[in-house]
């Protein structure tokens, strides 16, 4: 309850990301709202993008 209201720098394995601590956080680990993996998207089906007869 301390850090509540506060911005932590946590780090993700690449960088420090700002998460602010609110109620709904505490008993939370703080790891768990800074990202590890960015999710760019699934390849694109080739025969799909070519059209339909």
């Amino acid at each position: 309850p301390d850090f509540v209201g506060l911005t932590i720098a946590v780090h993700n394995g690449k960088q420090h990301i700002p998460v602010y601590v609110t109620e709904n956080m505490v008993g939370h680990k703080l790891g768990e709202f800074s990202l590890t993996r960015t999710f760019k998207g699934h390849a694109a089906d080739k025969k799909a993008s070519s059209g339909k007869k």
